[in-house]
């Protein structure tokens, strides 16, 4: 789903400037799809706040950018709640608690990485700075777009238990208007409730796909980047995917490292090897729908709770699925736990069907999981992690040949894994500084 001039991805260029072209709405239709499977408390939160804002605010005198915005924002707008915890404090309407803005910042820190998201960044960073918990000078700040999300936020946290909506609508109705000049702003307020006197606002809140949105109602713009750019938009992927947690701050980037010089010490074309590092990056994406407490969970999981991480391949391939400048990259990443031998997840592929990309990513993932400290373990040697993957040949789950390649540059492959582990673990620690500063 996320150098050049050489690549031939599904993706359209412009060859005389030389700009990509990517669909906003596959981009955000997957990552809100994906994050609304979440088995946490906010499934199917992303698209409903998207639709209730779509509604909103068509009843004020918004340009298309701010339509825009406000949408694409919308959908992705707890992007930065990692943990259960924080989900839950969400769909409680805990707005006392400590963590109500934390991943609004989150989102915020993450997003503005990628200049082409600044507008984005900015409206999600202030999405919960409320009228009774902003100062005079955050009001100024706060993009108009954030104001409107913060309604919408409000009235699909409440619909999300409602069996038949709209028996739910007038208590949801008389619960935002109580809170008119106190979190929201009133004309905004008025301007809900001019919506919601409209049965196909609450149906449409209830049963709506973005991807009906898209299509029949507000048409998203493509995103046009030049082809040197796009490792900024996979890196922003990237983030997202490992620093939910401190034990995965540097996975992919440890992995898309060996995959890459695995595929240069088996001569691959330099087009091969940039695929495959831009697939070791977006392996683990599906892990988006992985609460950060499993992740971090310092003892042996539970037969379901390793049920929930088997998921992430299965929805990776999904989000790569459907975004047309991936499909090219899908099957390498999320073939990343299939194994030889077939007995692997989540399409038993074997022997027969796996090719080599698959086979180095999945490699790199053993190799990089085997020599960085998790919860429950600290790394091993690059030679002890030999010895372990050796047995994994034997066993006929992975290649050999590769892995007998990993082993006769295991020097010089393991220090680009170490040198892009520590990158990611610096960057991480910038993100954590930021994250904690007491302010929107």
């Amino acid at each position: 789903m996320c150098v050049a001039v050489l690549f031939t991805f599904n993706w359209k260029r412009d060859s005389m400037t030389d700009l990509l072209t990517i669909s906003l709405e596959e981009l955000v239709s997957s990552l809100s799809s994906l994050m609304d499977h979440t088995i946490a408390p906010l499934r199917d939160h992303h698209r409903r706040t998207a639709i209730a804002a779509f509604h909103i605010a068509d009843q004020l005198d918004l340009t298309w950018q701010q339509r825009h915005d406000l949408i694409f924002a919308s959908a992705i707008h707890d992007i930065g709640a990692f943990s259960v915890m924080e989900q839950q404090v969400l769909h409680d309407l805990s707005f006392e608690s400590q963590y109500i803005n934390l991943h609004a910042r989150a989102a915020y820190l993450l997003l503005k990485e990628f200049s082409y998201f600044d507008t984005i960044a900015e409206i999600l960073r202030y999405h919960h700075a409320y009228l009774n918990n902003s100062t005079e000078l955050d009001r100024t700040l706060i993009p108009y777009e954030s104001l409107i999300m913060q309604v919408a936020d409000h009235a699909a946290v409440l619909s999300v238990d409602s069996l038949n909506i709209l028996d739910a609508s007038a208590a949801i109705i008389n619960e935002v208007n109580q809170q008119s000049g106190i979190m929201f702003v009133p004309e905004i307020v008025e301007a809900f409730n001019r919506a919601a006197e409209k049965e196909n606002f609450w149906l449409d809140i209830k049963n709506l796909p973005l991807s009906s949105l898209f299509k029949d109602r507000l048409k998203l713009d493509n995103l046009h980047i030049k082809s040197s750019e796009l490792m900024g938009l996979v890196n922003l992927f990237r983030r997202i995917i490992d620093f939910r947690s401190e034990v995965t701050s540097t996975h992919t980037a440890g992995v898309a490292a060996v995959s890459a010089e695995l595929a240069r010490f088996h001569g691959r074309e330099e087009e091969t090897i940039r695929k495959i590092k831009i697939a070791g990056y977006l392996h683990d994406i599906g892990k988006l729908i992985v609460p950060s407490e499993i992740l971090e969970k310092p003892s042996k999981l539970t037969p379901q709770e390793f049920n929930i991480i088997r998921t992430h391949t299965y929805f990776t391939y999904e989000f790569l699925n459907g975004m047309t400048i991936f499909k090219d990259i899908r099957d390498w990443a999320s073939q990343h736990h299939e194994r030889l031998n077939g007995r692997g997840y989540p399409f038993h592929e074997n022997d027969n069907t796996l090719p080599f990309e698959s086979r180095a990513i999945a490699v790199a993932d053993v190799f990089t999981a085997l020599t960085e400290d998790r919860p429950y373990r600290k790394g091993v040697t690059g030679k002890d992690a030999m010895l372990v993957m050796d047995v994994d040949v034997q066993k006929g789950e992975l290649d050999g040949v590769l892995v007998a390649l990993l082993g006769a540059h295991l020097d010089q492959i393991n220090q680009a894994r170490v040198i892009a582990q520590d990158a990611s673990q610096k960057e991480y620690q910038v993100f954590v500084m930021e994250l904690t500063k007491d302010q929107f």
